[in-house]
Parts: structure tokens; C-alpha cells; sequence
């Protein structure tokens, strides 16, 4: 059986009853007594919830964070050169397989990717086969450029396919 949201809410419900029902048992009752103890396990019945709810809360506002964060260049926005690096485009690549005005990429360093665009369309820098030297813009220079270091190799990821291979010449900012 799948929890779904509804569920979760008639739980939360029966065991805030539980509780309600476990408090009212527990003031009730003599202090040594069965019926105390009962009450007292009901009311400790609630606690795992609250995890629950603490949890469902903290989600939430990581969801509307992350959904806040832009994943992309505003068209409009001019461009702003972060990096001057060396790519060799992969052979076997087809670049006639990206848009014609494809100019976003992604920079895989080991295992973090940074988004990034060029000046021109991917197309026209892949368009030989020799190592060419392009600026790069990234997404969040205050993230990747500590990852972006002199001399560091990258792979670069268009439309979902590797293109090319790169290396740091330098950082420009």
C-alpha cells in the first residue's frame, strides 16, 4: 500500500486523537495506577510524528529554494567571460546533432557538473577538429570557479552527449 498524502494526513489525525485521548486518560487517573500508564503510552505514541512533520516542513522549504534558483542564463542577459579554456572536440562527435544556436553547455569536473555557455553556438566551436581556444561563461562563478583552477581537466556535456574535452587557461575574474 503506498502512503500518499491523504493517508499521511488521517495517521497524523488518528494519532493526535490518540494523544488528545492519552492526556485526558492520564489527568483522569490516579498516579499509580494502570489507567495513568496507559495514558501516558498513548501520549508518547505522538512523538514519532512530530519527526514527521519536521521533516515534511524542512522539505518544503528546500523544494521552494531550489525552485526559486534559476537553472539557466536569462536569454537577454550579456555575456560575461569567467574562464578562457582549450576544448578539443570528441571524436565521433556530431555536432550537427545540436541546435543550431545551442550555446549552454556543461563542465564535468570528476563528479560536479557546472553550467556554463559560450559566446558563439557550440557549433561553430566544434566545427573543426582541433583544439580551440573559447571563453566561457558560468551559471554560479562564485561556485565553480574554485573548481575551475589553471589547468583543470574537464569534459564538456551538450543536448546530453559529450562533446568535447577541455582544459583551464585561465580564469578572467
Amino acid at each position: 500500500m503506498k502512503a500518499t498524502s491523504s493517508r499521511r494526513q488521517i495517521i497524523v489525525a488518528v494519532l493526535l486523537v490518540l494523544a488528545l485521548i492519552g492526556a485526558a486518560m492520564r489527568s483522569s487517573a490516579a498516579n499509580p495506577s494502570l489507567a495513568r500508564d496507559i495514558g501516558t503510552l498513548l501520549l508518547v505514541l505522538w512523538l514519532p510524528v512530530i519527526g514527521n512533520v519536521v521533516a515534511f516542513v524542512i522539505a518544503r522549504v528546500h523544494r521552494m529554494r531550489a525552485a526559486r534558483r534559476s537553472m539557466s542564463f536569462a536569454p537577454d542577459s550579456a555575456f560575461t567571460a569567467h574562464v578562457l579554456a582549450e576544448i578539443v572536440p570528441v571524436r565521433g562527435n556530431d555536432a550537427s546533432a545540436l541546435a543550431s544556436d545551442e550555446c549552454s553547455c556543461t563542465l564535468v569536473v570528476g563528479h560536479e557538473g557546472f553550467t556554463a555557455r559560450v559566446a558563439e553556438p557550440l557549433v561553430q566551436s566544434l566545427a573543426t577538429a582541433a583544439a580551440r581556444t573559447i571563453e566561457l561563461e558560468l551559471l554560479r562563478p562564485a561556485m565553480g570557479l574554485p573548481r575551475l583552477a589553471v589547468n583543470t581537466q574537464f569534459s564538456v556535456f551538450a543536448s546530453g552527449a559529450l562533446v568535447a574535452t577541455g582544459r583551464v587557461l585561465r580564469t578572467l575574474r
